[in-house]
Formats: C-alpha cells, structure tokens, sequence
C-alpha cells in the first residue's frame, strides 16, 4: 500500500529517536492507508467504513482532496495521530479464534498488530511516557506489556480493536492547509488531542 516515496520518508528519519521514527511511520502508514481507501474509484460501503473507521468520516473527505506529498506532511507530527482501545478482554486465545478473511480485515489486523508492537516497545523503554504519549491507563500499559510478538499478532485479529484519530479535526485541517513545521504541528496536535474516552 505504502509508494515507494512514503517508505523513503520513513527510511530517511534514522537519525531520530527509535519511538519517534516509530510514531511518525504508524501516523504515515495509517493516514496512507485511510488515503487510498478515501481516493479508490470504487465505493466503499458505508456501513464499512463506519465499521472499520469509526468517527473518521471528515477525514476520509479530507484526504480524499490531498495529494501524496500532502498526507505526507500531514503526519510529520512527534505525537500519535490515532489511538486505539486496549482493555483486559484482549487476550492472544480469544482474540485469535475471531480472525475473518477479507481485505479490510487483514489490513486491520496489521494496522493494530503495528500500533501494539509500538506501544509495547515505547512501555517498556519508559511506562510513564508512554502512558502519556499513547494516553494509555496504567491497566492498559501494564496488561499489553506482558505479550510478546506472537501475542500481539494474535490479539490484533480481534475485529474490535480498530484505531481512531485522537488528533481532532481542527488539526487536520490546518495542518493540512497551512505551512506549519514539524514542531508547531506536534504542538499543535498537543493542544488540540482530544481523549479516547471521551471519544468512546
């Protein structure tokens, strides 16, 4: 999914922290993928979108308007763009029965098998920064942090762990349609993130 351009700009950060090259490449892939789907010729079922987007309707519309380099630009932000909902239910048994063939389902399990890996990593270089950064409860960080790669794979097919913008609309949009530097859209986006709880 990902061009040739967009996996040079990932390669190309290597000078950066290993967490925020790590968060830069989920905002890029996830936008990217949110972008193709928001540009396809053909229509997508809206129950689907709904489905597997939820709450991201203004941004599928805004993508659908941007160019490759501007959705690049787009997600050159330090902070997550997206979030997702992690709860003790999720467990690598149960989670892995629930696998569905199909494409949106497996570019979501892949999409949530990349941001556990990344939360999991950023917990256990510093728990509290990365309760933080993710906006992750100590319940959260401390039940994700136990599994291992085979685990994570296993519990990112359970079909209800999808990710969501924390990054609100207003960001978007002027990030979007204003020249501002990688710094003033991490600030920005700090100001402006709205809560997954109160989203959910």
């Amino acid at each position: 999914m990902m061009t040739a351009l967009m996996d040079s700009r990932i390669q190309g950060n290597l000078h950066l922290p290993t967490y925020e090259r790590a968060i830069r490449a989920e905002n890029l892939k996830a936008l990217a993928r949110r972008w193709h789907i928001a540009r396809s010729s053909e229509l997508v079922d809206p129950r689907v979108i709904a489905r597997w987007f939820p709450g991201q309707r203004n941004l599928l519309e805004l993508l659908a308007l941007l160019s490759e380099d501007e959705v690049i630009k787009l997600a050159d932000c330090s902070h997550p763009l997206f979030s997702m909902m992690i709860h003790t239910g999720l467990l690598p048994t149960t989670s892995a029965s629930l696998v569905q063939p199909g494409e949106f389902e497996a570019a979501n399990r892949q999409e949530a098998f990349m941001a556990l890996a990344v939360r999991v990593d950023s917990i256990k270089t510093s728990f509290d920064e990365a309760c933080v950064l993710f906006d992750l409860s100590m319940s959260e960080a401390v039940h994700v942090r136990r599994f291992g790669p085979h685990e994570l794979w296993d519990i990112s097919a359970n079909p209800g762990l999808v990710m969501f913008p924390v990054a609100s609309d207003h960001y978007f949009e002027a990030a979007a349609t204003r020249d501002l530097t990688s710094s003033q859209k991490t600030q920005f986006m700090v100001m402006s993130r709205r809560s997954k709880n109160r989203i959910h």
